[in-house]
C-alpha cells in the first residue's frame, strides 16, 4: 500500500509538472526554469501580475533609487518565506485578482507582460557565460 501510494504521487508530480511545462509554451527552460528553481512556480500569471500592482501601490512617489532598494528588500523577503506562507500570499493573490474590475486585470497583464518581455530581452542580450 505505501509503495503505491509513492507511485501514485510520484505520477501526480509528474503530471502536473507536464501540465505547468505545457502551460508555459511547452518548455521548462530560460524563464520558466528559473521561475521553478525560486519556488515561484506556485504563482499564476495573474498573481504575478498582482505582485507588480501591489509594488507600484507600494513605491509610489519614491525615486528610483529607493524603488530598487525596496524592489530588494522585496525579494529578500520573499526568498525567506516558507512554503506555507508562501501558499497564504498566493491566496491573497487570488483574492486581490478577484477584486479588480476587468479593466484593472488588462492592464495589470499588460504590465507584466511588458516585464516579461523586457526580461527577455535584457537576458537575451547578455553575452554567454
Amino acid at each position: 500500500m505505501r509503495i503505491s501510494g509513492l507511485v501514485l504521487c510520484a505520477a501526480a508530480s509528474m503530471v502536473a509538472t507536464a501540465s505547468f511545462a505545457q502551460s508555459m509554451d511547452g518548455s521548462m527552460s530560460g524563464g520558466n526554469a528559473m521561475t521553478m528553481q525560486s519556488g515561484t512556480g506556485i504563482f499564476s500569471r495573474q498573481d504575478m501580475a498582482m505582485m507588480i500592482v501591489d509594488r507600484d501601490k507600494a513605491t509610489m512617489g519614491m525615486t528610483d533609487d529607493q524603488k530598487a532598494a525596496a524592489r530588494k528588500e522585496e525579494m529578500t523577503k520573499d526568498q525567506a518565506e516558507t512554503p506555507d506562507q508562501r501558499m497564504a500570499r498566493k491566496q491573497r493573490y487570488d483574492a486581490e485578482w478577484a477584486k479588480l474590475t476587468p479593466v484593472d486585470q488588462s492592464t495589470a497583464m499588460d504590465k507584466l507582460d511588458a516585464q516579461m518581455k523586457a526580461r527577455a530581452a535584457a537576458m537575451s542580450a547578455q553575452p554567454a557565460k
